[in-house]
């Protein structure tokens, strides 16, 4: 097709600031620009200078290591202080329940055997607010551990001596064997928690309701038995949380947990003994 251009296009000779383009264009990428003392695009670090992430990996790196030890000291915090729990409520509440003085007085003043049992609760919730707060933490602890067992002992004092004891060493037992099954085991039990919490409310609900509409007997030893089988779940979902994921500052619920679980246990394997012998 004919045209009526008869010159050539002129030739393209760029912006007229020619130098600093070419300046530009020379410099590497992750090069400082010319006049800056910094990288336009990448900070080299200082001579002896560690980048931030290489410090936090280390950091990471050596809480992974000291894990273990941190661990092992926290578990044997725990159990240390379970123990005394335990122990103290054997000697306040077996005290209490062999002193028929103790028990008359306290049928006389019903009140002094409700004080302690809604003041558990209240102590409860204080220990729980305060548990950071050492030595007020271990204070309330004892309270509440005292509390427990004097309200505990004056419940067993009705129940035959064989059978409390009987009903002590089993919960010993079962506990202990559960207790040396979650460790050994490499199952995660964290998928326990919300079906031992739903069984825990169906339990509460059933208790109330047969404070003011008592059950027969045979529904009571059931529910006896699935409040057996309830905390034997809680022993073992427990003790997998302590040990491996409760944090270890976190040493007063963790013993608590354990604590309420071995009182609890107890309490329904003693009522599962007494039905069998009144049978």
């Amino acid at each position: 097709m004919a045209t009526n251009y008869t010159q050539p296009p002129p030739t393209y000779t760029g912006p007229k600031n020619t130098s600093r383009g070419r300046d530009e264009a020379e410099q590497p990428l992750l090069s400082p620009m010319p006049g800056s003392s910094s990288g336009a695009y990448f900070d080299q670090p200082e001579a002896g200078d560690i980048p931030d992430d290489f410090k936090a990996s280390t950091i990471i790196s050596a809480i992974e290591q000291d894990a273990p030890e941190i661990r092992n000291a926290f578990v044997r915090k725990v159990y240390t202080i379970l123990f005394c729990q335990i122990l103290a409520t054997c000697i306040v509440a077996g005290g209490i329940s062999q002193s028929e003085n103790a028990i008359f007085w306290v049928q006389t003043h019903t009140w002094s055997f409700y004080v302690p049992l809604f003041g558990t609760l209240i102590n409860l919730g204080l220990l729980y607010w305060k548990r950071h707060a050492h030595p007020l933490n271990l204070v309330l602890l004892s309270t509440f551990t005292l509390m427990e067992a004097f309200t505990l002992g004056v419940m067993v004092a009705f129940f035959n001596n064989v059978i409390v004891l009987q009903a002590l060493l089993i919960t010993l037992g079962v506990f202990i064997g559960l207790t040396l099954f979650t460790f050994q085991s490499k199952y995660d039990f964290t998928g326990l928690g919300p079906w031992l919490f739903g069984g825990l409310v169906a339990l509460v609900m059933t208790g109330f309701v047969g404070i003011f509409l008592p059950f027969s007997r045979t529904f009571d030893l059931v529910v006896a038995i699935g409040g057996t089988l309830l905390f034997s779940g809680y022993v073992v979902y427990d003790t997998y949380v302590i040990t491996k994921k409760l944090s270890p500052d976190e040493y007063i619920m963790g013993a608590i947990s354990l604590y309420l679980d071995f009182i609890n246990l107890f309490i329904n394997i003693l009522r599962i003994l007494n039905d069998a012998q009144e049978r």
